[in-house]
């Protein structure tokens, strides 16, 4: 008999999981099973562990879902889909307790490419190599692939998972010391060339994370405990995880050329009897609308798919912000020559706007940094796969101010009566204001600095109202030529303008260079030759000539930093006739009643240092050479050595130089009233001597006499001449001054040190090549060094740059160095012994009576 049950029968309950659900088996009375979802917590279960590992987080969906929890634990849920998929990961500063390293707004280090992988039990992120590269299709890719892997730079255990999504904890790798993304240097803190940060974990946290489609934003504080001085550093960093695009931009090969920042690739390929190398250009994806191509390849102008937008800091008073907008859309007249209109926009910073971060990769800002730096840059950062900029920053100093009021006071104070003042107008500010701005807003687009361009134009056209209405002071504001130092009084009311252009006729050409598209060309190779018709087509023009930036040192004399013109001689000449204008009336031009010397002190400082510069201008020119970028199969030397004329000109004028700028430059009433040294500006003399013996430009002079004997000097040549200028007092019987003696004395130390006979009295010829070295320093490093690849305040971050390295060249070996000092000293020798029979100065009859007691005891054993 069955048994019969009435009512609420006997169930049988089976219990399972899957999924975000649990399900029950059921059996009823009738023996059928069902599944039927019920709620239950296995904890056990991966959907139990995911729900445990997230309970109570801030969950934000985006690129990665984000989970914060209370306890400041972050975690990343990567979907399986958006693994081995390349992301740019960039690293910089949100605030600082200590700008002596970085500033508020400023990339940390180059951002780079990174992807991530999984196995059953970690996720991997890999640092993706982007130089070396092969075509899919060449046999020898699958090699390449196992001798290219991209290494793991970190491992995170998977936490949970969430149906195809793993979970990682990334707090220790965001909020901890990771060494890749540190934000303290190698030498922060650095006392004593002790140096020792030690993290201190319980006052770092992640503070925030804002998730969005194609990004995440991670905010922490990360505290440090600097030693041997025992100060604590904190440093608020916001890293940008964002994901590239899945069709790189098309690259465009780099050209010496043309002056772009650029990076390296390295192609291996079976079709070529080597590796492959090349640049590629680094400049924004600007392309016209698809309903707008046709338009664009005829000639008309469009806008693009998407400009380039910059957003300007709040911090700016609205005096100089909008003249900071203005200099970014200046560009837009360049951009127009490559085709496009509207092509950049300037924006303030969004009032209302919950999503904008200025520290977000998807924003592009001008940013005001509050500490005494006077200074600006323009990094810019870039999808190293193909070279398109993704975003960049301007990074303004606050006590730029202050450079732009030295600058323009030193070199047109004495045409214009409107800097002769401690506190410019704001006319006259804003003009300084918008050439800076513009300036740096050229490196975010993808250009170098062209130092060679003001070469360019002829001296007496920079006096021209028309000339210089059309051109201003230099055809690119890519180079360092500040203000008209040429003009003369009376000029400015006729008309002739004072500041650089708004843009110069290069800066369009180089635009129009980077940026226009070339139809029908399916790889960067097939444009070479659209590109470099282009440049052929200027070839003759020096306008269009760029000029790489040198460092370490200067050689060739067209291509220099903050000089004006083709004669730097004459250039020299008439911006002196103004300095010695603006030191007739320095402290009327300069006082402010009651205060104390510093700033009149810091003014004239920088007098002599804009004289220095002109110094320095006419040095490289001892030995000088200039570069010219030339190709296989054209006419002409990629180098041409400065003739006997030309050096011999530069000699004199040097000479000349020394003997006279203090007469000047340092007043004796104005040095004591100042309480300032006597021989503040001695070094000068010894410069100007260094300049004329220094050891790798005697080198090039005797390549050069080499490779034109009839035009250039020989070593024999040189030496005579410098040293019957440097003499020329004593040749002529003439009583010796203070001034001649310290030059003769420090003719003889330098020739001394090179002939090897006898150490020198210490520190004479040292002093000599030193102060040598720090005019030339000087004129090499700009005031402003905004951008250079190498620059002072970041490491990189714009790429390589075609920039001369003069480090570490050829000195004249010693061999042929010291018999020809040597004979020079014994011609010293006879000399003096010959003059000082008929000087009737005593003071001149006991110098040359020193001097040949010091000569004579080099010779001796």
């Amino acid at each position: 008999m069955k048994n019969k049950f009435v009512g609420i029968g006997i169930i049988l309950l089976s219990i399972t999981t899957a999924g975000s659900q649990g399900f029950a088996s059921i059996q009823s009375s009738k023996g059928d099973k069902k599944n039927i979802p019920v709620k239950t917590d296995s904890l056990s279960s991966p959907q139990g562990k995911y729900k445990k590992l997230i309970k109570d987080a801030s969950t934000k969906q985006g690129l990665f879902t984000s989970h914060l929890t209370k306890e400041n634990k972050l975690y990343l849920e990567i979907p399986d889909s958006l693994l081995n998929k390349p992301y740019l990961l960039s690293n910089r500063v949100a605030s600082i307790s200590d700008t002596q390293e970085y500033v508020a707004g400023q990339m940390i280090n180059t951002p780079f490419v990174i992807t991530f992988s999984k196995d059953g039990q970690n996720v991997y992120m890999h640092r993706v190599q982007c130089q070396n590269i092969v075509n899919e299709d060449d046999p020898i890719s699958a090699s390449f692939k196992n001798n290219f892997t991209n290494p793991v730079m970190k491992g995170f255990p998977i936490a949970a998972t969430n149906n195809k999504s793993v979970v990682i904890d990334v707090t220790a790798f965001f909020g901890g010391s990771e060494k890749s993304i540190s934000p303290v240097k190698d030498n922060a803190g650095k006392e004593d060339g002790n140096i020792k940060a030690s993290f201190v974990s319980d006052g770092s946290c992640i503070t925030s994370v804002k998730t969005f489609p194609n990004n995440i934003e991670i905010s922490s504080m990360l505290s440090y405990n600097v030693t041997p001085s025992n100060r604590p550093y904190t440093v608020t960093v916001h890293r940008s995880l964002v994901a590239l695009p899945e069709k790189p931009m098309k690259m465009r090969i780099q050209d010496n050329r043309v002056g772009f920042f650029h990076s390296g690739k390295n192609l291996f390929t079976s079709n070529k009897d080597k590796v492959d190398g090349f640049n590629l250009v680094h400049r924004w994806r600007l392309e016209p609308k698809e309903e707008d191509v046709t338009k664009y390849l005829k000639g008309e102008l469009v806008e693009p798919i998407k400009p380039i937008v910059f957003y300007v800091d709040s911090a700016f008073p609205d005096k100089w912000r909008k003249v900071v907008m203005q200099g970014i859309e200046d560009w837009n007249t360049a951009f127009e020559a490559a085709g496009f209109k509207n092509a950049i926009k300037a924006k303030e910073y969004p009032k209302n706007d919950p999503n904008f971060d200025p520290d977000d990769m998807r924003y592009s800002c001008v940013k005001y940094a509050t500490t005494d730096i006077p200074n600006a840059m323009g990094p810019s950062y870039t999808d190293p796969r193909s070279g398109e900029i993704l975003t960049a920053d301007v990074i303004w100093y606050h006590n730029i101010l202050s450079l732009l009021h030295n600058w323009r006071f030193t070199q047109t104070a004495a045409v214009d009566k409107r800097v002769r003042k401690p506190v410019f107008d704001d006319e006259v500010m804003q003009e300084s204001m918008r050439y800076v701005a513009a300036h740096e807003i050229g490196h975010t687009l993808g250009l170098m600095h062209n130092m060679g361009a003001s070469y360019s134009f002829p001296v007496d056209s920079l006096r021209s109202p028309s000339f210089t209405q059309k051109y201003g002071t230099t055809p690119s504001i890519m180079d360092y030529a500040r203000n008209n130092f040429i003009a003369q009084p009376g000029d400015l009311e006729k008309g002739v303008r004072l500041t650089p252009p708004i843009l110069g006729v290069y800066d369009k050409y180089a635009i129009n260079w980077g940026y226009r598209i070339i139809p029908g060309n399916k790889t960067p190779q097939d444009e070479r030759a659209n590109l470099s018709e282009w440049i052929k087509e200027k070839e003759n023009d020096p306008m269009f000539e760029f000029g790489a930036q040198q460092v370490f040192g200067t050689i060739d004399p067209t291509d220099q930093t903050e000089d004006l013109g083709n004669d730097h001689i004459k250039a020299g000449n008439l911006s002196i006739k103004n300095l010695k204008i603006v030191m007739k009336n320095f402290e009327n031009w300069t006082i402010q009643k009651d205060e104390n010397f510093d700033d009149l002190i810091e003014t004239y400082r920088e007098i002599v240092k804009q004289y220095s510069r002109h110094l320095g201008h006419v040095m490289p020119y001892i030995g000088g050479i200039k570069f010219k970028e030339v190709r296989q199969g054209e006419k002409g030397d990629a180098k041409y050595y400065f003739n006997k004329t030309e050096q011999k000109k530069a000699v004199e004028w040097l000479v000349s130089q020394a003997r006279t700028y203090n007469e000047w430059l340092a007043p004796n009433k104005l040095i004591a009233h100042l309480g300032m040294e006597p021989g503040v500006n001695d070094r000068l003399q010894l410069a100007v001597v260094g300049s004329l013996f220094n050891s790798q430009a005697l080198m090039r002079i005797n390549e050069g006499s080499k490779i034109n004997p009839s035009q250039n000097y020989s070593l024999s040549e040189y030496m005579k001449d410098a040293i019957t200028e440097l003499f020329k007092a004593t040749y002529k019987d003439e009583n010796l001054s203070e001034v001649e003696m310290n030059l003769q004395s420090a003719t003889i130390s330098v020739l001394s040190s090179y002939s090897g006979l006898k150490a020198v009295a210490k520190n004479k010829a040292t002093d000599t090549f030193t102060a040598f070295d720090e005019v030339s320093h000087l004129t090499n490093k700009p005031s402003l060094p905004c951008s250079l690849g190498c620059a002072d305040h970041h490491d990189n971050l714009e790429g390589e740059s075609f920039t001369r390295f003069n480090y570490n060249l050829p000195a004249i070996p010693a061999n042929i160095a010291a018999p020809l000092m040597t004979a020079n000293i014994k011609r010293i020798l006879s000399l003096y012994k010959q003059k000082r029979a008929v000087t009737t100065s005593a003071s001149t009859k006991d110098f040359y009576d020193y001097q040949i007691v010091m000569i004579e005891n080099l010779f001796k054993q």
